[in-house]
C-alpha cells in the first residue's frame, strides 16, 4: 500500500512539472508576440528618412530631374538669381535671403546659388550692353529672373520689354538649351495704374513661352490699399526690410516647401 502511495505521489509531481512548463512556455510565447524584437547594431538614426525630395515638392519636374542628377553625379546644379538692385538701403534683399534659405535647406552639394542685382537696369540696356553675357558665363541650370519690369514701365514699354526678354533668353539658351527659367514681376507699387497691366502681360508671356511664373504679388496686400505701405519704402516700388522678407518668404515656400508664415 505504501508503495502505491509513493507511486501516485511521483505521478502527481511529474504531472505538475509538465503543466508548469507548458504554462510558462505559453506565457513566453504571448510576450514574444507583444514585444518587438530588438535588433542590435541597427544603423538607423533619427531623420534618416528625411530627403531633399520633401523640400522640392513644389518644383517643376525639370528642376527635380536636375537635382536628382546632381545627387547621382555629386555635381551641384547652379541657380542664378537676376533682378533689380534696391534703390534704398535694406538689411538683406529677397535674393540674398533666398540664397541663405536654399543653402541651409539643400546644401551646396546639391544647389549653388549666385545673385546678380543691377542698379537702375532696364531690359533694353541689358540687351544693348550685353549684360546677359555675365549670366551666360555662369552657366546656370536654373534662372530665377525678375526682368526689371518696374524700371521698364513707362520707359521701354511692355511690348518692347517682352521682346527684350525673348532676346535675353535666346542668348542664354545658346549656352544651355536645357536652361530652366522662372520669371517673376518686380515689387508692387502703391496705387499703380498701368504697371499692373505689365505684370499681367508678363504672366501671359510666361505661359505662352513655357516659362515658370511666380506671382509674389499674391502675398502682398492689395496695391490699392494703404496696408501695402507697411512693406514699401519711400521710393516707388522699393520694398523695405519687411517687404524684402515678405517677397523672400513667398519664394522660400515655393523652393523649399516650407510652412508659410505669410
Amino acid at each position: 500500500m505504501k508503495i502505491w502511495v509513493n507511486v501516485l505521489a511521483l505521478l502527481v509531481l511529474i504531472a505538475s512539472l509538465v503543466a508548469g512548463k507548458m504554462y510558462w512556455n505559453h506565457q513566453a510565447s504571448e510576450q514574444s508576440a507583444v514585444r518587438p524584437t530588438k535588433i542590435e547594431g541597427s544603423s538607423y538614426t533619427k531623420g534618416e528618412e528625411a530627403s531633399w525630395k520633401k523640400y522640392a515638392q513644389n518644383l517643376p519636374k525639370s528642376v527635380i530631374a536636375k537635382i536628382e542628377q546632381a545627387e547621382k553625379t555629386q555635381k551641384p546644379i547652379k541657380l542664378v538669381i537676376v533682378g533689380s538692385a534696391p534703390k534704398e538701403k535694406v538689411d538683406k534683399t529677397w535674393g540674398a535671403l533666398l540664397r541663405e534659405s536654399l543653402q541651409s535647406t539643400y546644401g551646396e552639394d546639391l544647389i549653388t546659388t549666385k545673385v546678380y542685382e543691377y542698379t537702375d537696369m532696364t531690359t533694353l540696356e541689358f540687351v544693348k550692353d550685353e549684360a546677359y553675357k555675365q549670366i551666360s558665363n555662369e552657366k546656370p541650370d536654373i534662372l530665377l529672373f525678375e526682368p526689371f519690369l518696374l524700371n521698364d514701365n513707362g520707359v521701354v514699354g511692355i511690348n518692347n520689354t517682352l521682346e527684350n526678354i525673348t532676346v535675353i533668353m535666346s542668348r542664354l539658351k545658346e549656352k544651355n538649351s536645357e536652361l530652366v527659367t522662372i520669371l517673376q514681376p518686380s515689387a508692387p507699387v502703391y496705387k499703380a495704374e498701368n504697371y499692373p497691366n505689365d505684370v499681367k502681360a508678363l504672366e501671359e508671356f510666361s505661359k505662352e513661352n513655357g516659362y515658370e511664373y511666380l506671382n509674389h504679388w499674391n502675398v502682398w496686400p492689395d496695391y490699392r490699399s494703404k496696408d501695402i505701405l507697411t512693406f514699401l519704402g519711400e521710393t516707388s516700388g522699393q520694398p523695405n526690410d519687411k517687404g524684402e522678407q515678405l517677397w523672400a518668404q513667398y519664394l522660400e515656400a515655393y523652393f523649399t516647401n516650407s510652412p508659410s508664415e505669410l
